[in-house]
């Protein structure tokens, strides 16, 4: 403001000064005479002239408009939120994030300092460092749990892989934004042009014990053990795989204990009378059925599958294409 009016000033005192030796000439002024009369007769004769609420003329106000808009327009144009190239902002519902360490992309992926992000959304973050894991807690009952180097998170009863392995970048450790947004329902948008990634959500992930049809998910676990309990992880999560693609399909039962004892054309995994299928899965039984109810996929597609021994000849080795080989097991589309 004070700015203003002292352009203001200079520039009427500019308008003045060039009037006076007009207006004094014509007041009869002589050009040796002490120039305080002289101007003080021309704004006498100006404000005669003049109309009071035109002092300011639209002149004036053009030049102030002009260079205060020219100033804003610098103002964007110089400024840049950020010097890294990688750098992301990030908004939630609306308001910035205000992130201590900021966001960045990484080959094309943004991923946001667990620490920083977690506690904008108020969360306690702890690092517990005989387990070599992050503990991320909140008091309307969070519980999850990330590991440095793996793709793995855990939260309130849920599994899934994120997108890219919790990494460490100078010192900080770093997960990719979406399965951030996970844990609070958020959808991510993003706009390309300012790099800036927009969450909007809130709620806090759906427990396990809602979101997993808790039947389905044990008989899942079952057979997972019972035919796989030799096998790697990714073995494992392929014969649940083969367990929920049956129980999409039209072409067999829609439920885990429906496809495991279907019996429509000869026993397909176990008879209903076997004790063995009850037997309580382990840990990584469960966690390879969690992952298949996840969306994670080991053999896409696959309805059968049989040990590689017997593979080349079974009913699925004459019949049906060969999809991959994991571990002990072929797996057949």
């Amino acid at each position: 403001m004070q700015r203003r009016y002292q352009r203001l000033v200079a520039a009427a005192m500019s308008f003045v000064m060039t009037a006076v030796p007009v207006t004094g000439l014509a007041a009869g002024v002589k050009p040796e005479s002490d120039l305080t009369d002289a101007v003080a007769q021309a704004i006498l004769t100006q404000e005669v002239s003049v109309p009071e609420e035109s002092l300011l003329t639209a002149d004036f106000e053009s030049l102030l408009q002009t260079d205060d808009t020219r100033e804003e327009e610098e103002a964007e144009e110089t400024f840049v939120p950020f010097t890294d190239p990688n750098a992301v902002g990030v908004f939630f519902n609306g308001e910035a994030m205000a992130l201590a360490n900021y966001a960045r992309l990484y080959n094309g992926m943004t991923c946001v300092p667990v620490r920083d992000f977690f506690e904008a959304m108020g969360c306690t973050v702890n690092w517990d460092k005989a387990a070599q894991t992050i503990f991320i807690t909140r008091e309307d009952g969070l519980n999850m749990e990330i590991y440095p180097g793996d793709r793995l998170a855990r939260a309130n009863g849920r599994c899934w892989y994120m997108a890219r392995p919790c990494s460490a970048d100078e010192g900080m450790a770093m997960i990719p934004l979406r399965d951030a947004a996970k844990v609070f329902s958020c959808t991510v948008t993003w706009d390309n042009i300012t790099r800036t990634a927009f969450l909007e959500g809130g709620a806090l992930l759906e427990s396990g014990e809602t979101f997993y049809d808790q039947e389905d998910l044990l008989w899942i676990a079952r057979i997972v053990r019972h035919e796989s309990c030799n096998q790697p992880l990714d073995g494992k999560v392929a014969v649940a795989n083969v367990i929920i693609n049956r129980m999409r399909d039209a072409g067999f039962p829609n439920t885990a204990e429906e496809v495991i004892f279907d019996t429509r054309n000869g026993v397909q995994f176990v008879k209903r009378s076997s004790k063995s299928i009850l037997k309580d899965p382990c840990e990584t039984c469960w966690l390879a059925a969690k992952l298949a109810l996840e969306g994670y996929e080991t053999a896409p597609g696959c309805f059968f599958f049989a040990s590689n021994k017997v593979a080349p000849t079974c009913w699925a080795g004459r019949n049906r294409q060969v999809y991959t080989v994991i571990g002990g097991h072929t797996f057949f589309l």
